[in-house]
């Protein structure tokens, strides 16, 4: 599935961990904001370790899962679009 996640921390050390986490686990679409195509145990990893990471008092992460439907309601204007990677095998 792919989720779309965003996230506003106010620590600039705390906002750094938490992007380099999300590099882990999908692409960078805008400067907050995440396309990751994983499974949902890999989402609730990943959730797990940013939770680790910051302050729910302070920080916020948002989770959006886009199912297949809304895949192919997927509007794109401009220059971004959709990442949709195919499978791959990591050597």
């Amino acid at each position: 599935m792919i989720y779309f996640i965003s996230y506003d921390v106010s620590d600039a050390k705390r906002l750094h961990k938490v992007a380099k986490t999300l590099e882990n686990y999908g692409i960078r679409v805008q400067y907050s904001f995440f396309e990751c195509e994983m499974k949902e145990e890999q989402k609730t990893k990943l959730v797990s370790e940013i939770l680790k990471i910051i302050k729910v008092k302070e920080d916020s992460l948002l989770v959006y899962p886009l199912c297949e439907d809304c895949i192919q309601t997927v509007q794109s204007v401009g220059q971004g679009s959709l990442f949709k990677p195919s499978t791959f095998m990591v050597l």
